[in-house]
């Protein structure tokens, strides 16, 4: 079996980078580098990050990252263990009859001590043991005031919704491949990038639109990241309709829904293309993604008052945020927004060959 730790080393040495240099710039820790060198893969807290670190390191080093995922695949399957139990065939031994015959006296005689005891504590507790059920452990119950709210819920998590003078309820029921959610009048699915308009009154109109935005599988317990944006003005059918483009407005309390209308803006112009800093600053909550000329990536969730730096890029960055209006982002000493409050949006900043000067055009422009 080839060695995945021998590939990952050579085409290391082969660039001249240390460990700590690729820690830096993969934003990996370097224990897991170092593990996947080792081949150390009980260091990793699930094979989804085993396989995720591992894609990175590869595509970094300029090696077929597929190739390499296919080898460390290859190598989970030898180890698993054989079925020798069902491969080796023997003949059950049956126990003698005294056996089994003492076996259920034993078995009677302990229900029937168990069956008086639990009539004597029944007794002793009164009418009101009887009527008591056990407690189920209940998730938070979030409360959602606000026009637009990205935030993590875990399973049993509920949200209310004050409307109209009264509380509705949403509860994250099951996160798996799909995510059901409990709604007033049932349940709903939906998939991971995707969204849902709710109708929590009944009167066909959607006050409520979720997203999910991202799932956390590698904590104890499962957690999504959800939008919440409060939204009217459309019938249910036409909102599902424009599920795809549909945005609300910021500063309204009924915001209407758009779509993302974005215009490419020009921020430097040079003669030749070359390093580029980008500093965020995140006025409220936002769930962020980013990609640094095809090679340095990552994601995190911000709240209000944080900031971000990337500042390694020579060629473009492609970002994506799950509420464009949250961040303001600075280049070249301007600032710039990137679209509304709770709008879902991807921007790239590029250089681009300006044929008509001969020379370079730093822009930001949509991706639709």
């Amino acid at each position: 079996m080839e060695s995945i730790g021998e590939k990952l080393r050579l085409a290391r040495e082969r660039n001249n980078l240390t460990i700590d240099q690729v820690a830096r710039e993969t934003h990996v820790a370097k224990r897991f580098l170092k593990a996947l060198e080792d081949e150390d893969f009980a260091a990793f807290p699930g094979e989804t990050y085993a396989m995720g670190f591992l894609r990175s390191y590869s595509e970094y080093l300029g090696l077929n990252a597929e190739e390499i995922v296919g080898i460390y695949r290859n190598i989970k399957i030898q180890e698993q263990p054989l079925p020798m139990n069902e491969l080796l065939e023997s003949k059950p031994h049956l126990p003698p009859l005294r056996i089994i015959i003492f076996a259920v006296a034993a078995v009677l005689a302990l229900a029937a001590v168990g069956y008086l005891v639990y009539r004597a504590t029944a007794r002793a507790a009164g009418p009101a043991a009887a009527v008591q059920k056990p407690s189920q452990s209940a998730g938070t119950d979030f409360v959602f005031q606000d026009e637009v709210r990205t935030q993590w819920f875990s399973q049993g998590d509920a949200i209310s919704v004050p409307y109209g003078g009264k509380s509705y309820r949403i509860v994250v029921f099951a996160i798996g491949d799909t995510l059901t959610l409990k709604v007033p009048g049932g349940t709903l699915d939906m998939g991971l990038g995707k969204e849902r308009y709710i109708d929590l009154d009944g009167d066909s109109t959607p006050e409520i639109r979720i997203v999910w935005n991202d799932v956390d599988r590698g904590s104890p317990q499962k957690r999504v990241n959800l939008g919440l944006y409060r939204t009217s003005g459309q019938t249910v059918a036409n909102a599902a309709a424009d599920a795809s483009t549909a945005i609300p407005t910021a500063g309204s309390a009924t915001p209407a829904v758009r779509s993302d209308t974005f215009k490419p803006v020009t921020v430097a112009q040079a003669a030749q293309a070359g390093l580029f800093t980008l500093d965020f600053t995140f006025k409220n909550d936002c769930l962020f993604r980013y990609l640094v000329d095809a090679g340095d990536r990552g994601d995190r969730f911000f709240q209000r008052g944080e900031q971000f730096t990337i500042d390694t890029a020579r060629k473009q960055v492609t970002i994506w945020l799950s509420n464009a209006g949250a961040a303001r982002m600075r280049v070249q000493g301007r600032d710039f927004e990137l679209g509304d409050l709770g709008e879902v949006a991807t921007r790239r900043i590029a250089w681009r060959n300006d044929t008509g000067s001969g020379g370079y055009v730093l822009e930001i422009t949509p991706l639709y």
